[in-house]
């Protein structure tokens, strides 16, 4: 068995065994700060207790030199670009910035990347056996370069015996992004695309530049593209476009860092643009971007299985307008496809190289971290009623339960069962209401999230039911990574789940979850359709919660006031 770790931000751990994930984890979900980063101490622990420590052969550690060279040896550094990118702190002077600039310029593609390997695995590995053996570790370690750790959780997760995998995100070991060949288990890199040209980075600090977070809000920049009409900003193409003829991501522009560039694009682009125009320029230059690799290497391979990881894909736009290729037969996005889903592929990557079993069907479902019984859930439950703070009763059927909560257009906190691997709620840590009525869009956001106004809640819709809602519907897609049309007729079927281009980001259920899919065919007999608004049981800025204390915390800490836990219903007092 594999143990992988991811040791910079979003940091976690995942267990892979003989092609199959075991279980997966991020550190967020222990220490409650979104995206945590450093060494995932509680995530180790987690995966160890569960398994045990003889039943691990290997650690595989995604991310060789770079940014996590730098945090393995000085935490404190990956502390502070975190504070940075979560806007916690004042931003550097306009002359730290410069300097900064001047040394990603010069080592952010890492060359010589050998150089920047050997002491990765040397220096960074010390520091990591030192961390692992504090665990009571003491395994063999094999470092897998970043975009390869990307490219392997794609295709491993994916199930494709034939793949074309395309990797993008905003930087790591020296690289943006890469192109590979999945064939029969074995994963091949064709090309691969300059850090200093990254899509992602021109992404993330347009999000800066809109005053939002960098590396976690640009899904808000791609939700406030719908409020534009056309714009384009010619001067993209010069930070970063894709070269058919050099097959290469190219850039004619000497900023390179991420604060840097969002300073230049306020004070050269934003003064004269509105942000909506902005973000429509941001976004439609990406989605032209990508779609041009998109179509140059499925010409090329002739390939048309497409499995895709990294940061970049987490835009559900792109990954609709590729999903709806017509020359397209499968498409797979990974779904924790940011860094934080690195832990899994470097364990992907090194349990295939070693034992060189594939496993050619696609991940199941995401149900990959910790669950609790009724009577963990009780003993929580037991000491809030004693501080006067619920009511509760034991129910003997939450779905049953629910839905007549539902029926009455009540909003639900939802918690059952394992808690979901990666960033989207799947049925099991969930706020759901009924999506036709869109006042549960606004209550939601008054009562509980509190997000922006242009920013859309997500569907859970039933398998059976989704070709009648949705159109085009090319293919299912069961982890909420890619966007869909909603049919103009039931457009009001979806309202509250849905963005004002008319779009959907649905969970298409399957029979993964049995008791989430039992409350779907129960709405179904309500609205005519099993199909629920669902957003992630949090609040905005927190992690997903993980136990029933962050459960109960959430539904004292907001407006919300239904909680269905296990087998029992709460009432907040």
């Amino acid at each position: 068995m594999i143990l992988g770790i991811h040791d910079c931000h979003d940091a976690g751990a995942a267990l892979i065994d003989n092609g199959k994930i075991v279980a997966a984890v991020n550190e967020e979900r222990f220490t409650k700060r979104k995206n945590d980063v450093g060494f995932p101490y509680n995530s180790i622990k987690y995966l160890v207790d569960l398994v045990g420590i003889d039943a691990i052969d290997k650690v595989a550690v995604a991310w060789i030199g770079g940014s996590a060279l730098f945090a393995r040896v000085y935490p404190k550094r990956e502390e502070y670009r975190r504070a940075l990118w979560r806007r916690e702190i004042p931003k550097p002077s306009l002359l730290n910035m410069k300097l900064t600039n001047l040394v990603f310029r010069l080592i952010q593609e890492q060359k010589p990347r050998e150089l920047w390997h050997l002491l990765g695995e040397h220096i960074g590995g010390y520091f990591i056996s030192k961390r692992l053996k504090a665990l009571g570790i003491d395994k063999p370690i094999e470092f897998v370069e970043h975009h390869i750790a990307h490219a392997a959780s794609a295709y491993y997760a994916s199930g494709f015996k034939e793949a074309l995998v395309i990797t993008l995100d905003g930087a790591g070991d020296g690289l943006s992004g890469s192109i590979s060949i999945g064939d029969n288990g074995e994963l091949k890199r064709i090309n691969s695309f300059r850090a200093g040209a990254s899509l992602g980075i021109l992404y993330g600090a347009a999000t800066l530049a809109l005053d939002m977070r960098y590396s976690e809000d640009e899904g808000k920049t791609m939700c406030l593209a719908a409020y534009s009409y056309p714009y384009e900003i010619k001067e993209l193409e010069k930070i970063s476009r894709f070269d058919e003829s050099k097959r290469q991501l190219v850039s004619d522009f000497g900023i390179k860092y991420e604060l840097y560039l969002a300073e230049y694009f306020k004070n050269n682009i934003l003064w004269y643009t509105n942000r909506e125009a902005f973000a429509y320029a941001v976004q439609k230059h990406l989605e032209n971007q990508i779609l041009k690799i998109v179509n140059l290497y499925v010409k090329e391979t002739g390939i048309k299985n497409i499995a895709v990881a990294g940061g970049v894909f987490s835009n559900i736009i792109v990954n609709m307008l590729i999903n709806e290729l017509p020359y397209i037969k499968n498409f797979f996005v990974f779904p924790h496809m940011g860094d934080g889903g690195l832990a899994v592929g470097a364990a992907y990557y090194v349990d295939y190289k070693d034992n060189k079993k594939f496993n050619s069907k696609q991940i199941e479902h995401l149900y990959y971290g910790a669950s609790y019984s009724n009577n963990n859930i009780e003993d929580v439950l037991k000491k809030y009623k004693k501080d006067k703070k619920i009511a509760y009763e034991e129910i003997a059927d939450p779905a049953s339960y629910a839905a007549d909560l539902l029926r009455d257009n009540k909003i639900i906190l939802w918690f059952q069962g394992a808690m979901e691997y990666g960033p989207r709620a799947l049925g099991n840590r969930s706020i759901l209401a009924l999506p036709n009525d869109n006042r549960n869009r606004e209550l939601v956001n008054l009562k509980i999230k509190k997000r922006p106004y242009y920013q859309p809640f997500a569907s859970s819709i039933l398998d059976e039911d989704a070709d009648k809602l949705l159109d085009p519907y090319p293919r299912p897609n069961r982890f909420m990574t890619v966007g869909y049309h909603i049919k103009e007729e039931h457009y009001q079927d979806l309202i509250a789940a849905s963005h004002i281009d008319k779009t959907t980001r649905p969970q298409i259920l399957q029979n993964e979850n049995k008791l989430y899919r039992e409350l779907l065919l129960k709405v179904r007999k309500i609205t005519g359709y099993g199909a629920l608004f669902n957003t992630s049981l949090n609040k905005h800025g927190k992690p997903i919660v993980m136990d029933p204390e962050d459960a109960l915390w959430t539904l004292l800490n907001t407006d919300a006031e239904d909680l269905i836990i296990g087998n029992f219903y709460v009432k907040k007092l």
